[in-house]
């Protein structure tokens, strides 16, 4: 039997305590060495994604991407009609989607606004109209005004509703060999399909969708304030000078750089905007979520011009004169009245929707000839409603069930 002295018990317990130390220690090193490695490996990815944001942005942004032919062009305007999906399905927003073997009779026009580029109808693979209802089963186009300069300061609602919008639904009719067609319009491309409809009385529209488009625009708070007090002064202005108020400015000095558009859209939503650069910061380590956020982000960057004439329009027309609201709207020497529009009509507003309010947008329906006519509030903003996260749950997929009943 082995006898230890106190002594040598302290001495056994000190020795195991030190090579304990002399393990942690150890481990504590190579697990500082393998988190340093870690953080210098995140830093590089860091740096290396913010030199691409900056210097090489265009090859981060997933717009556009779907295959398509330009079919049509007349001035600024083209028209894309997109090649049918090949997959079985697609993801929209983590979602399985399957593509539908049916093909649907009745084509379907997208029609974007000013300022924001027909880009947002094709935002990202994972996020795309056009691809949700190519999967849906629709032969899908979609019109392009291009990109206006000073040059084209003179253009207006003439040019792009009795000339070019025509031109397209031609094309489309030729390529077809259907008469019928349904428009689907996003914020001021709801307009253009409205004046479209009441300008052309054209009988082979049958569908109608429209979201977030604006057409009593002083149901919209202070806002609509103040385009009271702008529509009161301006016609003690004309009675004064005894000329009408568009005549007063030339088009040229009305003219709206793509850059300014897309200013006064984030002052909008300020907190957003700083929202939007911190996200920009936790995205820089994840290069997929840099191309999502820089996607997103350059759909409010990058911005086309306004047009003079169309500010003239957009102030005499939508703003003072209220026209839309009364739904009579004068063009092309005549006027367009909602009345004559017998198309079915499915509108949407936002529920948060800063630029358009709901009350704005559901005048809609008091206005339109539609028997078979219906507004949706769905969730988000003015943005949000038509492209964001949750608008292929709510504006995508309502409308696409809607229109399904009514495009064979």
């Amino acid at each position: 039997m082995n006898c230890y002295s106190e002594e040598d018990v302290w001495i056994t317990v000190w020795n195991r305590c030190s090579e304990m130390r002399v393990l942690n220690m150890n481990g504590l090193i190579k697990l500082g060495k393998a988190k340093s490695q870690e953080w210098i490996n995140k830093g590089f990815i860091i740096a290396n994604n913010a030199a691409e944001r900056m210097l090489y942005k265009d090859n981060l942004i997933l717009s556009d991407k779907s295959a398509y032919d330009v079919v049509c062009e007349k001035g600024l305007m083209s028209l894309k009609r997109y090649h049918p999906l090949q997959e079985d399905a697609i993801v929209v927003d983590g979602e399985s989607v399957p593509v539908s073997s049916e093909k649907k009779k009745i084509p379907l026009v997208f029609v974007p606004p000013l300022g924001a580029t027909a880009q947002i109808f094709d935002l990202m693979p994972t996020r795309s109209l056009v691809r949700y209802y190519l999967a849906r089963g629709y032969d899908c186009y979609l019109i392009d005004w291009g990109d206006p300069d000073r040059s084209h300061a003179g253009l207006t609602f003439e040019d792009y509703v009795t000339e070019w919008m025509p031109a397209a639904i031609e094309s489309v009719q030729e390529l077809t060999g259907q008469k019928e067609f349904s428009l689907f319009g996003y914020c001021m491309g709801g307009l253009f399909c409205l004046l479209y409809a009441a300008w052309s009385k054209n009988p082979d529209l049958r569908n109608l969708v429209t979201v977030a488009s604006p057409i009593d625009v002083r149901q919209v708070g202070p806002a609509g304030q103040l385009l009271n007090v702008m529509h009161h002064a301006s016609k003690v202005l004309s009675r004064v000078n005894n000329t009408p108020l568009k005549s007063m400015v030339r088009p040229e000095h009305l003219h709206v750089p793509g850059r300014l558009v897309a200013l006064s859209f984030k002052l909008t939503n300020p907190l957003g905007s700083l929202i939007s650069y911190w996200d920009l910061l936790t995205a820089l380590s994840d290069r997929e979520a840099l191309s999502e956020h820089t996607t997103m982000s350059n759909w409010f960057e990058d911005m086309a011009d306004y047009p003079g004439g169309m500010i003239q329009e957009i102030i005499s027309k939508l703003a003072v004169g209220n026209q839309f609201a009364q739904g009579r709207v004068r063009i092309n020497g005549g006027t367009a009245s909602f009345s004559d529009i017998k198309a079915n009509l499915m509108s949407f507003a936002g529920d948060n929707d800063k630029i358009v309010g709901i009350r704005a947008a559901r005048h809609l329906l008091d206005v339109v000839g539609s028997q078979d006519k219906s507004f949706y509030v769905v969730p988000g903003g003015h943005a949000g409603v038509f492209g964001g996260s949750s608008a292929s749950q709510f504006a995508w997929a309502m409308s696409a069930d809607w229109l399904d009943e009514r495009s064979n």
